[in-house]
């Protein structure tokens, strides 16, 4: 295991070494070629982390879409590699447990691939070289030349912003002021994260402050969401989804739900909703988002709005809707330059 200081890049080799070396001599008994003293045996040789010793929340905390379903088709695709590949009426195991569509076989996008070599490259050897364009084609080597632009000419091994390039976080905002018709989207309130489940973390981390604080999450969820919650000691307040509807969302469950965890002295603070649902796929309309804007608006939860699907809208009698969208049509976030709803897009 290595580990940098990211804020500092002096010395930052020794530091992996020696970070490397403490977390062996925790992990591993010390060594018999040193002569402990009669009295310090059982200390020296006993291992510091372990099962037992470690935090309990970690160890206990489960992760579904890489939990024990996975662990044993790992090891039936072992049996089927070997001898006994006939006790199975199959001879391969397609993973379908996270969303990993290179592993199954689509191929990756061209272009977006080119734009990343492209802006990696030293400009000599990129943008700039003659014969470029004989190598890539024009679009994205103007998208590249923007993207270099945009990060100062510093290229893209330089730490950015803690919040994200501000170039990319300019076009975010555009993307979102074009989606939702119009609502301003301040570029000082977006935050960039290393994929979604990095951004999760952070925002539950922010919001569980004790063992006391409780999330209201919709059944079935994505377990991101569960395994976080149980690995800071917060209490999840589920919510069920009305499969006969087409998984929609019904405010009576919404309200009895929130009640409930009322009653067990959970101090309820925030509220996840999955649009388009994950793993469910259902597309929720217009006045669903509205009431559960209000809803959130009405008992002062932190509404985390998960629209990583957005774009993946397969029913032509669907339109998604945002969330922020739908607490501006309510009039629960005034149109302004500044963002007054809690929203958290993944």
């Amino acid at each position: 295991m290595r580990f940098f200081d990211n804020h500092r890049r002096g010395g930052g080799s020794m530091r992996a070494v020696t970070f490397s070396l403490a977390l062996l001599a925790l992990l591993q008994p010390i060594s018999a070629s040193v002569a402990p003293s009669p009295t310090s045996t059982a200390a020296t040789t006993k291992k510091y982390l372990t099962e037992s010793t470690m935090f309990q929340r970690l160890r206990k905390m489960e992760y579904a879409v890489r939990g024990k379903v996975v662990i044993a088709a790992d090891r039936i695709n072992d049996e089927l590699k070997s001898q006994n590949s006939h006790a199975y009426p199959f001879d391969h195991i397609i993973y379908t447990n996270i969303g990993n569509p290179h592993s199954v076989g689509q191929k990756p996008l061209t272009w977006p691939r080119q734009v990343l070599a492209l802006v990696d490259m030293p400009d000599e050897c990129g943008v700039d070289h003659p014969d470029v364009s004989k190598m890539f084609p024009s679009d994205a080597i103007e998208r590249a030349r923007e993207i270099k632009q945009g990060l100062g000419g510093v290229g893209s091994g330089a730490y950015s912003h803690s919040q994200g390039a501000r170039c990319f976080r300019e076009e975010i905002a555009k993307f979102i002021e074009e989606r939702d018709g119009g609502v301003p989207c301040d570029v000082e309130c977006l935050f960039m994260s290393n994929g979604a489940s990095s951004a999760i973390n952070f925002i539950l981390t922010a919001l569980i402050a004790d063992e006391t604080c409780g999330v209201m999450l919709p059944i079935p969820q994505y377990p991101i969401y569960s395994a976080t919650i149980d690995l800071l000691g917060g209490h999840k307040v589920g919510y069920y989804l009305d499969e006969t509807k087409g998984w929609d969302l019904n405010m009576e469950e919404l309200e009895r739900s929130l009640r409930d965890a009322k009653k067990r002295g959970i101090k309820v603070n925030s509220f996840v909703l999955i649009n388009p649902g994950n793993p469910t796929g259902q597309v929720l309309s217009k006045k669903a988002v509205q009431d559960i804007v209000k809803f959130c608006a009405k008992h002062k939860l932190v509404l985390l709005a998960d629209e990583v699907y957005q774009e993946n809208v397969y029913d032509d009698n669907a339109k998604f809707v945002s969330c922020k969208k739908a607490a501006s049509d309510t009039g629960l976030l005034k149109v302004s330059a500044k963002s007054t709803l809690h929203v958290f897009n993944g």
